[in-house]
């Protein structure tokens, strides 16, 4: 199977820092009242984004799994600030309390299943590593392996067919729906994992640990050699390394995981610019400003009001 595979950082905003106000509905535009009707609510991409002129504005679900497939069209997903393009094939697992939107092109299709976590609680723990898997957003594009694709399409479209109908045992076959979609991901995961685990080697590991002291560190600025040392390697051997594994430098990884929470801040909170810097550990916003500006090609100001 050829594609292109990946797992999202969901990790919170610092709740001392974030200002956020973004909306949380059942389904999109629809207040939340209640329990979720329907073990499985499944629609067209197209019924519910043509009615708000294809753009889907920045929301979020509190309860909810949404598994989405195009099948035609295309356009661009926001998902916890980053950015994803979006073409026939793609198909991405949304968990609870992500931050996402959707700009699609007029015409786009394919299908939006959405499931209560209650729903899928007897499945997350009888299957070992279901919930793991599906704890993130996922964003997995297909190239050349049609079959598997049409494999969740067809459950799709089945599923949507049930929905649609009021037939005995309604309920439990929308159960069992929702089951076979969030296992199709999960097996997808998987996939990926065992790629990755036969890929794994003494470089793979390197970066991974250096990942993670970003992960913990970056807001703190340290100097690349204070993490290389930390690993026990040299700046070369660490920055060689990134390029062979990730195909950026080592300092690239530092810089993106900034830039990461910066477009987090400019469109899910109304701090302001110098707000953002200091809270991002720049001792100058002007500098912040340029630091942005510089990888962005836009100034902060103008990427806050672009979103």
């Amino acid at each position: 199977m050829e594609h292109s595979f990946s797992l999202l950082d969901k990790s919170n905003l610092n709740p001392a820092m974030s200002n956020i106000s973004v909306p949380a509905y059942w389904l999109y535009g629809e207040r939340r009242d209640g329990r979720f009707p329907d073990a499985l609510h499944i629609e067209m991409i197209a019924s519910r984004s043509s009615l708000h002129n294809w753009r889907i504005q920045p929301h979020r679900h509190h309860d909810l799994f949404q598994f989405i497939v195009l099948v035609a069209g295309g356009g661009k997903a926001r998902i916890d600030g980053q950015d994803h393009e979006l073409s026939p094939g793609t198909a991405i697992v949304m968990p609870p309390l992500v931050i996402h939107e959707f700009f699609f092109e007029p015409g786009t299709n394919g299908f939006v299943a959405s499931v209560a976590d209650l729903s899928l609680k007897h499945l997350l723990t009888r299957e070992a590593g279901i919930a793991a898997a599906l704890a993130r957003p996922m964003v997995l594009v297909h190239g050349q392996d049609e079959a598997e694709l049409g494999e969740l399409v067809t459950i799709m479209q089945t599923a949507l067919a049930e929905f649609g109908q009021n037939r005995s045992g309604r309920e439990g076959a929308l159960s069992a729906y929702a089951d076979l979609i969030a296992i199709w991901f999960w097996r997808a995961a998987r996939k990926h994992t065992a790629m990755i685990e036969r890929l794994k080697d003494a470089r793979a590991l390197l970066v991974r640990r250096f990942i993670e002291s970003v992960e913990v560190d970056f807001r703190t600025h340290q100097p690349l050699a204070a993490y290389a040392r930390s690993l026990g390697v040299s700046v070369p051997h660490l920055t060689r390394t990134c390029r062979q594994v990730l195909g950026v430098p080592a300092i690239r990884v530092i810089h993106d995981r900034l830039m990461l929470e910066a477009r987090r801040y400019l469109v899910y909170t109304s701090m302001t610019i110098s707000q953002i810097a200091f809270g991002l550990g720049f001792s100058d916003p002007a500098y912040f400003s340029r630091f942005f500006t510089a990888r962005a090609a836009v100034a902060p100001s103008d990427y806050r009001a672009s979103g």
